[in-house]
């Protein structure tokens, strides 16, 4: 049956955001480590038309995404600089298939103007959070915001060489995988807030689905 993995996912989605609404741990814990395998599943049965690097990342990815989201299930700061370690491979993993999955001088290249928010983006969030991250985690945390904001550059870098549909999906993905990377950041380091964990996942979730749709259908 095709896309049943995307099926399966979004079925294991909605478990999982309804666990957290209803406060039931069991369902969550039960549900979290099955999201980034069916995404997986589903890469993995219909893009075959995908570029193998490309698609090859993706997977390495998806896999240190489920790592990641293990790891932080637990609790304490070595739970968490684990899971930022595997969610790390992940952000490089997938820079690795946006650059050397397609061939051609990159969007940022010709216009070097698009690139000046991914440089102030870090800047400005760790300025605002500095004083909140625990002074061991100050480097971790810094090399992290570089390295995913370096991720979402190499998707802007495709434009151009993806259809437009894609390339709106494939970026919107990535900055839905940063904006819940930064709540996480802005939760843990001072700036707590009501829904953090829904909210999280919410755009975690559809930042994940909309990257691997996009994936798969750049060999369309």
């Amino acid at each position: 049956m095709k896309n049943i993995w995307q099926i399966v996912f979004f079925a294991c989605a909605a478990l999982h955001l309804l666990g957290i609404i209803a406060n039931v741990d069991l369902l969550i814990m039960a549900t979290k480590p099955l999201l980034m395998p069916s995404l997986m599943l589903w890469l993995w049965q219909d893009g075959k038309g995908v570029s193998p690097k490309l698609r090859n990342a993706w997977l390495i990815g998806l896999t240190f995404s489920t790592l990641g989201d293990i790891l932080l299930m637990g609790s304490g700061s070595l739970f968490f600089l684990l899971g930022l370690s595997a969610f790390l491979l992940t952000h490089i993993s997938y820079i690795s298939g946006t650059t050397q999955g397609f061939a051609g001088s990159g969007f940022l290249k010709r216009h070097p103007g698009w690139a000046l928010p991914f440089v102030l983006t870090p800047v400005l969030m760790l300025s605002w959070l500095w004083v909140g991250i625990p002074s061991g985690m100050r480097i971790p945390v810094t090399i992290y915001a570089l390295v995913i904001n370096t991720m979402v550059a190499s998707v802007v870098n495709l434009k151009g060489r993806l259809s437009s549909p894609v390339f709106i999906s494939m970026a919107t993905g990535a900055l839905l995988f940063m904006l819940s990377d930064s709540l996480i950041a802005i939760n843990k380091f001072g700036h707590p807030f009501e829904g953090e964990r829904l909210a999280v996942m919410v755009t975690y979730i559809v930042g994940q689905w909309l990257l691997t749709r996009s994936v798969i259908r750049s060999a369309v």
